[in-house]
């Protein structure tokens, strides 16, 4: 199937460069060739300001800045509307949030900014004055499944959260299943939701880039921005995850296997997490507190990673989840997490989201279309009888199974 990026519209895009966010500068973060940099060149564009787009990396840039910390304005002066200026990856640079402040502070009335980095920027925002008030968080995350369907459901800031997750999953009963939903789900899960492997829809081009992408990640971005020097362990741990996702993350065991020590195994899964490689949930107890205690489970952002179809399937519904929560989140709605359940049994469901810190929808993830297994009823009725959904890979499943219980194929539960 033939994709055409420069016509797909992300759902991030209008809700970042909505005018409900006012002068503060959008600060777009997530996994390195997510798009990023995609999504502010076409804001450039269409503001009219092409040219206004710095990339930090360049020695060029940087010496402009030197120069002259206003340097952007240079052939463009204010004008009566404010003119769009993206920085990608400034936060590379020494006493970036001085800079980035002082450079707010001075033109905040004539210029708006977007910025962009393949690293959580809120990690490096510890040291200097504080950016308090100047800016707003969003987070692009790689290709979902609604916005290569084209859903119109999450383009707009106003009412882009469901109220309840009984809304939510009566609006995807409701959805009219396009025809190459099961292929856009399937394409997915081959080559991942990075734009550019996904676009070429080649396996050779998709299994070098899938190489050289953890390498560029490990050595170059974590290489320069922390002070971690034996970069060969995080690259050893990261290619021990795809064989754990799903599976509850034993710190002692992968610090025997590679022979170092606990600590450290913490500092990489950490430091792996930070630069948007892998994500974490954790169990869900009441006691959240209680939860950061407990052992989490591993995801990747790169999912073709992952060999076993279960637990692809698995972690794509979990990318999935976090991309949608964090979009409801993003366009200033309330608080939503991902976790999972374990019972006193020892049985889990794979997903729960919390709203306002309280259960709000139980998922479990399936690729056959087969019977609900009796814990999960359990659950639901132990978390209050909220909506439960199990989510298959097959195709063309849509059914009730009991009061606020579900089946439904994941090409149309995600593609609403």
């Amino acid at each position: 199937m033939l994709y055409i990026f420069s016509m797909m519209q992300r759902a991030l895009y209008s809700i970042v460069f909505s005018q409900t966010w006012g002068r503060q500068m959008r600060f777009i973060t997530g996994p390195r060739q997510s798009g990023k940099t995609t999504l502010a060149k076409q804001k450039l564009e269409i503001a009219g300001s092409p040219e206004l787009y710095f990339l930090w990396d360049l020695r060029e840039v940087r010496r402009r800045y030197k120069e002259n910390q206003l340097f952007f304005t240079e052939n463009h002066p204010p004008s009566k509307t404010p003119q769009w200026v993206c920085f990608d990856e400034i936060h590379k640079i020494p006493k970036w949030k001085n800079g980035l402040k002082a450079i707010f502070d001075a033109s905040q009335e004539d210029y708006r900014f977007i910025v962009t980095g393949s690293a959580k920027l809120e990690i490096f925002k510890k040291a200097g004055d504080s950016l308090s008030g100047r800016y707003f968080t969003f987070h692009l995350f790689p290709l979902a499944l609604s916005e290569l369907s084209g859903s119109k459901s999450v383009l707009t800031v106003e009412d882009l959260a469901p109220k309840t997750a009984h809304d939510w999953i009566q609006q995807i009963l409701d959805f009219h299943e396009l025809k190459n939903t099961h292929q856009n789900l399937s394409d997915l899960l081959e080559y991942g939701g990075f734009p550019e492997p996904f676009l070429k829809q080649s396996h050779a081009f998709h299994m070098k880039w899938r190489k050289d992408y953890a390498d560029t990640v490990i050595r170059e971005d974590i290489g320069a921005l922390t002070r971690i020097i034996d970069k060969e362990y995080l690259y050893d741990l990261y290619q021990l995850l795809p064989e754990m996702v799903g599976s509850h993350i034993s710190e002692s065991s992968i610090a025997s296997h590679l022979q170092i020590s606990g600590p450290t195994v913490k500092s990489y899964l950490r430091r792996l997490e930070d630069f948007y490689l892998t994500f974490r949930v954790r169990p869900y107890f009441k006691n959240i507190k209680r939860a950061l205690l407990k052992t989490p489970k591993c995801y990747l952002y790169d999912y073709t990673m992952i060999g076993d179809a279960g637990k692809r399937f698995e972690n794509f519904v979990a990318i999935e989840l976090m991309s949608r929560i964090h979009l409801w989140m993003d366009a200033g709605s309330e608080d939503y997490s991902l976790f999972y359940v374990r019972n006193k049994e020892g049985q889990e469901t794979d997903f729960l989201i919390l709203k306002n810190s309280k259960p709000w929808l139980l998922l479990e993830a399936k690729l056959s279309d087969s019977r609900i297994d009796g814990h999960h009823y359990k659950t639901q009725a132990m978390l209050g009888g909220i909506p439960l959904v199990q989510l298959c890979r097959k195709d063309g499943v849509c059914r009730m199974e009991g009061k606020n219980i579900y089946q439904i194929s994941a090409a149309r539960f995600f593609s609403s």
